[in-house]
């Protein structure tokens, strides 16, 4: 190592600093303490109603009647000559939906925790913990199962947007040039694209439309954004949107039924119509038609020092979730084609 020489004074690292004032570097760096975080989306809560509890159970299983009565008699009416009196029938039914184990792991060294340790130490910490970063990547992992299970089903079990019992059709082709797409159609012809697949939710409810008629749509983003779009009245946009015009205008709102439109992320949604075009999804959004069965929330199964890795914890965490419970498919109904 080279000394420098000046005023009869020696100066230490004369050849690796240009500046007397090398110690501000340190000084000039400022930490913003807010971890940049990894942006998602989870929306099976806002989608369909979640049942918690139950633990670890194999299957969900509910039961269901159904009424009928013998003989000719029309409803039971007697004529004047009619001496036949029909007779009540009732049967009950079990439907059964299977749940998945859900499991996950993460592992901290013992070498990094002592680091963290040191630097907590020195009062250099980082503005974050590697157990918090680790917790949060398990939940976030959990909250992306839960929609999995939702929109696309596992194991080949259906889900909300391809339910091979639920009523599908392709919705009239009455936009510009004999389209189907919701692009191609005023407000006013996708209103009567929704209110024909409200009204076939009712037809197949018996004509229960408080208990039967579907209060939810979902729909790709691409169609939502078509949506937003302010209506056109003569030419001149006016404040409402599509959105707001048909959800205040279609018949469930007349029904005194809050309907609601909501996007869906387009990996979910798009495509899975008849002959791959895009599909709404409308549906009852109450557990009495569907729900989603969680029986054990995601919890911290167990922790273990483990020789891997160079010596660490090793944590496992662990759920049960149920293929989604259709209680009565006939409140939905898909309309491809949009």
């Amino acid at each position: 190592m080279r000394t420098a020489v000046t005023n009869n004074r020696g100066r230490a690292f004369d050849a690796a600093g240009g500046s007397g004032l090398a110690f501000l570097q340190s000084q000039l760096e400022l930490i913003d303490t807010d971890l940049v975080r990894p942006l998602q989306a989870v929306t099976h809560k806002r989608d369909i109603a979640v049942d918690v509890g139950g633990g670890f159970p194999e299957f969900i299983s509910a039961f269901a009647s159904n009424y009928a009565t013998t003989g000719n008699s029309f409803f039971g009416l007697q004529g004047t000559n009619n001496t036949e009196i029909p007779e009540a029938q009732a049967d009950i039914q079990k439907g059964v939906w299977r749940t998945y184990i859900w499991a996950m792991g993460m592992t901290i060294t013992w070498v990094d925790l002592r680091r963290m340790e040191f630097a907590l130490r020195t009062g250099q910490a980082p503005p974050f913990s590697l157990q918090e970063l680790y917790e949060e990547s398990v939940e976030t992992n959990w909250g992306k199962a839960l929609d999995f299970v939702t929109y696309a089903g596992f194991l080949g079990d259906p889900a909300l947007v391809n339910n091979p019992n639920v009523y599908e059709y392709t919705v009239p082709n009455t936009g510009t040039g004999s389209s189907t797409t919701w692009a191609s159609k005023t407000p006013q012809q996708i209103l009567f694209d929704v209110n024909i697949a409200l009204n076939q939710t009712v037809f197949n409810s018996g004509y229960d439309a408080q208990e039967g008629m579907a209060d939810r749509l979902l729909i790709p983003y691409t169609q939502f954004a078509i949506l937003t779009q302010p209506m056109t009245v003569g030419g001149v946009p006016v404040a409402k949107s599509t959105i707001a015009y048909i959800e205040e205008e279609c018949v469930a709102a007349h029904h005194g039924i809050p309907f609601k439109i909501n996007f869906l992320p387009n990996p979910w949604i798009s495509g899975k119509g008849a002959s791959s075009t895009d599909r709404g999804v409308f549906y009852k959004n109450s557990r009495k038609s569907l729900y989603l069965k969680v029986p054990q929330p995601m919890i911290q199964a167990m922790t273990v020092p483990t020789t891997r890795a160079g010596g660490a914890y090793e944590t496992m965490y662990a759920g049960c979730i149920s293929q989604i419970v259709f209680k009565r498919t006939q409140t939905m109904v898909y309309a491809d084609g949009i």
